[in-house]
């Protein structure tokens, strides 16, 4: 299930949960507002889990503007490490 911005967020520890950062692309839906994609990779022990740590992380490390982001767990890579696609509305 989706975690949406703002909500409460962990403290992120010094090993950023080994977050890494994948792709990243602009979609321009025909019917609405372009949103930023950025997929990550990060250590978790749920999809729920991994969401709420990818806003953390963003939040921390680039106070990017995160009003109405989405987090979305979509694949664990391995046992304990998820993709998350982090989705964030705007004008690109």
């Amino acid at each position: 299930m989706p975690t949406t911005y703002p909500r409460d967020l962990p403290a992120v520890p010094a090993d950023r949960w080994d977050a890494e950062k994948l792709a990243d692309r602009i979609e321009r839906p025909d019917d609405g507002r372009a949103v930023a994609v950025a997929d990550f990779a990060l250590n978790a022990t749920s999809p729920d889990q991994a969401e709420v740590r990818l806003l953390a992380y963003i939040e921390h490390d680039f106070e990017d503007e995160l009003r109405k982001a989405t987090a979305i767990a979509t694949q664990e890579l391995a046992q304990g490490r998820w993709r998350v696609s982090l989705r964030v509305p705007g004008e690109y």
